[in-house]
């Protein structure tokens, strides 16, 4: 005979069960809707602004290993001399590379400053 009462456990488990299926089954479609779009964002050949400077940064570092007497380059001597390739100045989703250069103040502080379709570091 049918519970006047209401719903009897059996029913209440199966309809959890259920609900905790659907709950499951929708959190793994938004993780894997969410690492979609950042794979393709993240597939893209280029780099972010900071890295960008970070690349700058570093070649800068070399090229004034070789080149005590200068103070000052540019990211067009850095490629020149093989110090810094054009992909490298590259920033995602852009057509046109980054321009820079670094001031070398003392022997170990270099002040990097590039510029961009859309960025432009402070002070440049």
């Amino acid at each position: 005979m049918k519970n006047k009462a209401g719903w009897g456990l059996a029913q209440m488990l199966v309809l959890c069960g259920i609900l905790i299926a659907f709950l499951l089954l929708i959190v793994i479609l938004v993780n894997q809707l969410y690492s979609g779009l950042e794979s393709i964002y993240s597939d893209k050949n280029g780099y972010e602004y900071e890295q960008i400077e970070r690349n700058v940064e570093e070649s800068s570092k070399k090229y004034f290993q070789k080149h005590k007497d200068k103070s000052y380059v540019d990211s067009d001597e850095l490629i020149l001399e093989s110090f810094l390739s054009r992909d490298e100045l590259m920033p995602y989703n852009k057509e046109n590379p980054c321009i820079g250069y670094t001031i070398k103040e003392k022997e170990a502080v270099l002040k990097t400053y590039i510029s961009c379709e859309d960025y432009e570091t402070e002070g440049y």
